[in-house]
């Protein structure tokens, strides 16, 4: 082709294009000629800085040239017919203005005759192709120029339809516009709105989302367009609404479209998907409705979402809260802040006896059982007020008229705006605690095994009748009595029979015994007695002779016939002390001269008996030899678990591997070392030795945990944590497998440094048991003080129960599993010796045992053998 006439004007070349891929490189663009409708498609090649336009498609049959090669710089040739076209001849000229293409062309068309030259291969000459091309061209400039009249009088008449178009067109523009501009307000208000809005074709395909959409669940028209709706729901939601459907005679398409659809609108709770659309998203409430054209026909529907995930967790917390308000063991009441009553629980009707209704807009001076003064009332109001809570014990009246202490705590409840609207009791009835407390109480005062006094007990009744004495001018005499063998009966028999003995003995010594003379049980075969009113010297002789006599007397226990003797030392106020301490230290060393003696026979106190501290200065020395030759050795008994049987752990005791004398129990040198501090080093080797066996046990039993006992000494002295601290670091123990057992007559010494101390020892991870629980001090106050995390109930208790589940025995031990329970605390029985003990232990939930039944204190080999590689293998 070349290009006709001179240029006289420029058009643009639109939709320009970077045809990268091609060789070489062109542009590729569209340009629409004057008077023509039709856009046509060009390339544009850059030869030599200048810019030349072609068709883009072949004049032959309108074949693409957009990849075709150029071939000897400026030739190109169609790929299928062959047809070639130059650039130097066929192409218009393009001008470039501020980066835009621009082709100037003649004033009248044609622009460009297309060359229809072929390859000489072809058999075609170039000269006569162009001679026919021109001839054809001159024919259509002839008919153009007739056709130019007739378009002359069409583009008048289609001036005045064009000039009225334009004015229906400006009409209509007028009236998309406003049409638009209430679009957009639309789509303003409903991105506003706080609730999703969706809608969907008659297909159940999303065709529009509001804002709240994207911002909640990340849908965006682009992303979500045309996809199905019931992809927002979750699986479950999707096919519990198809399992809804009947059966329908087309295809359900949409489960949720068709549950509309079937209902005419639907609203109902579901959980929607956010992306990614697998993850479960925030619970909404849908509300749809069916979409009709203005000629009723379905055109889809329209569909809400209000997010109620808030609402429905606070629906369920609303549901918890009142599950437990019902079901709590507590009683709970609210009021208004006239202290009208609300609303109840069933346990504060349970403890009170009043029904719902009978409390419910009554006061709460119903409840007042009068016991508290008005002091106490303004004392609690003022605390309430000023703190917003109060609590305490208060004593309560039931319907029956029955008074009785609860444990109660108010809290005052606010608003928003911090203003007082109710308040809540919430109240625990601790009538069984308070009678547990008395019970332990007196428990501090007498022996539970033979229900004697003990030793505080003996101590406030001495002092009480020594001032008598002073007062009359009279004496009393102080007796101590140890049992001869008795040791031979717990060695052989076991404790339960050693036990029966020491309740058989109490009984035969207070029948011996005036109503005003005293006896008690200072621990193990020990016991004590004031005779008062002593008349002369001689009057203590046919006492102490009457109970050898009585007490030598043969004891039936089962098939065994057990005898066994008393040694008695006789000690006069004010003759031989003024004080206890020294009135039964001289008492206790007569005891031992006729124990010496040939037992069995009684001595009165005489200063050459002071010879008994030479001797028990010998076995201090004989004690301090000890340690330095390490001549001690540890036994170990095992505690199990109640109710798997499993072993958990087991208690230290220390053995005395003594020369002469053999093995020697801790009860005949433990007393020496705690008086002479000797328990200080002693301690320390069986804390030592005790954590570097167990660290060695921990590797074959991973919950296994050593129990060892603490005197106070230890307890109390400066650098114990210190000492703690390094043994468990030498012997890389971990504190969880170490349990110290305290007792509670140790805390006494000085209870706030004993708790503090003992605080700093759980700090570390090491547990803290209080054994012999129940023959000392026991009170719940004590028990709250102190970090305990486990107690052991006392042999005695144990033993004194007897097989029978309703006795007096039995509900002690209830009494004290019971108060470990409600405080939290492990509760370990010591002492176990028949099956029938376990079972009880067991009924009343009690954790751990430990006692004869499982095993008696063992050997360090005897019981790795049996309890720690029997159990490993």
């Amino acid at each position: 082709m070349k290009p006709l006439n001179p240029p006289s004007r420029r058009i643009a070349v639109e939709s320009v294009t970077l045809v990268e891929t091609a060789c070489p490189p062109r542009w590729m663009g569209r340009i629409l000629f004057p008077g023509e409708r039709r856009f046509t498609d060009i390339l544009i090649f850059s030869r030599d800085g200048q810019f030349w336009a072609i068709p883009a498609h072949c004049p032959h049959e309108g074949h693409d040239l957009t990849d075709c090669p150029l071939f000897d710089g400026g030739k190109l040739i169609c790929p299928v017919h062959g047809q070639r076209i130059e650039l130097n001849s066929a192409a218009l000229k393009v001008e470039v203005d501020n980066g835009r293409f621009n082709i100037p062309l003649p004033e009248k068309g044609p622009y460009w005759i297309c060359n229809t030259d072929h390859e000489p291969s072809r058999g075609e000459e170039d000269s006569e192709a162009l001679r026919q091309m021109r001839e054809e061209t001159e024919k259509l400039r002839l008919a153009n120029l007739k056709q130019e009249k007739r378009i002359l009088a069409i583009t008048r008449s289609m001036d005045a339809m064009l000039k009225e178009s334009e004015q229906q067109k400006a009409k209509l523009k007028e009236a998309m516009g406003r049409q638009q501009a209430l679009s957009r307000f639309i789509q303003r208000v409903l991105d506003t709105m706080d609730d999703v809005l969706v809608v969907v074709d008659a297909e159940g395909r999303i065709r529009q989302v509001n804002g709240a959409a994207e911002r909640q669940l990340g849908l965006s028209e682009e992303a979500w367009s045309g996809s199905p709706v019931d992809e927002l729901l979750s699986p479950e939601d999707r096919r519990f609404l198809a399992a809804q459907l009947p059966s329908l005679p087309w295809p359900a398409k949409s489960a949720l479209l068709e549950t509309i659809r079937l209902h005419k609108s639907y609203s109902g709770e579901h959980r929607l998907s956010v992306p990614p659309r697998q993850r479960p998203g925030p619970i909404y409430w849908l509300k749809g409705n069916l979409l009709h054209s203005e000629q009723g026909k379905l055109e889809g529907a329209v569909i809400t979402a209000t997010n109620i995930t808030e609402i429905k967790a606070r629906e369920t917390q609303l549901r918890l809260n009142a599950k437990v308000f019902e079901n709590t063991s507590e009683a709970i009441f609210i009021t208004d802040l006239e202290g009208t009553i609300l609303d109840v629980n069933d346990a504060f009707c349970d403890i009170s006896g009043y029904r719902r209704s009978e409390v419910v807009g009554q006061s709460t001076r119903l409840l007042k059982s009068g016991l508290q003064d008005q002091a106490f009332y303004v004392r609690m109001w003022k605390t309430l007020l000023s703190k917003g809570y109060w609590k305490g014990e208060i004593w309560d009246r039931r319907k029956s008229g029955e008074c009785f202490p609860m444990l109660l705590t108010i809290n005052a409840v606010a608003d928003e705006r911090d203003r007082l609207t109710h308040y809540v009791a919430v109240a625990l009835d601790i009538s069984s605690l308070k009678h547990a407390e008395r019970k332990l109480e007196q428990l501090a005062y007498y022996d539970s095994l033979t229900g004697l006094p003990n030793r505080f007990l003996f101590k406030e009744r001495f002092e009480h009748e020594s001032a008598l004495a002073l007062r009359n001018g009279t004496r009393l005499a102080v007796c101590f009595i140890d049992l001869d063998n008795f040791k031979d009966v717990n060695d052989t028999l076991g404790h339960w029979a050693g036990d029966y003995l020491l309740k058989e003995v109490a009984s035969r010594i207070r029948n011996c015994l005036r109503k005003t003379d005293t006896v008690a049980r200072f621990g193990g075969d020990e016991f004590t007695i004031i005779l008062s009113n002593v008349a002369d010297a001689a009057e203590p002789a046919d006492v102490a002779q009457k109970l050898i006599d009585t007490v030598g007397k043969p004891i039936h226990i089962q098939n065994h016939q057990i005898f066994v003797g008393a040694s008695i030392g006789i000690a006069l106020f004010p003759d031989d002390g003024r004080d206890f301490t020294t009135l039964t230290k001289h008492a206790d060393a007569a005891m031992y001269v006729s124990k010496a003696k040939g037992r069995r026979t009684f001595r009165y106190f005489e200063d050459h008996m002071k010879e008994e501290p030479r001797q028990r200065m010998v076995m201090e020395t004989q004690l301090r030899q000890a340690i330095e030759r390490e001549e001690f050795l540890l036994y170990y008994q095992p505690k199990v678990d109640c109710v798997s049987n499993r072993i958990t752990g087991a208690e230290a005791l220390i053995r005395w591997r003594h020369p002469e004398q053999g093995i020697v129990s801790p009860g005949r040198f433990i007393t020496i070392a705690e008086e002479t501090a000797l328990i200080i080093p002693l301690g320390q080797w069986i804390l030592r030795t005790a954590c570097l066996r167990t660290s060695a046990w921990q590797h074959k039993l991973p919950e296994f945990r050593i129990a060892i006992n603490l005197s106070a000494k230890q307890l109390l002295a400066d650098d114990f944590i210190d000492l703690l601290d390094r043994v468990l670091a030498e012997t890389g123990t971990d504190p969880g497998a170490v349990e110290l057992e305290i007792t509670e007559t140790l805390v006494m010494h000085d209870i706030e440094k004993a708790s503090e101390r003992l605080s700093r020892i759980r700090d570390r991870g090491i547990h803290i048991a209080m054994d012999d629980f129940g023959t000392g001090y026991s009170s719940l106050s004590y028990l709250q003080k102190l970090p305990v995390q486990t107690i052991k109930i006392d042999r005695s208790f144990i033993h004194a129960y007897t097989g029978d589940p309703t006795s007096e025995q039995a509900a002690l031990i209830k009494t004290i599993v019971t108060l470990g329970q409600i405080l939290n605390l492990k509760v370990v029985a010591e002492g176990v010796e028949t099956r029938e003990q376990l079972e009880l232990l067991k009924f009343y939930g009690c954790h751990e045992i430990q006692g004869y039944y499982v095993s008696p204190p063992l050997p360090e080999d005897e019981f790795e053998k049996r309890f720690i590689e029997q159990r490993d293998s």
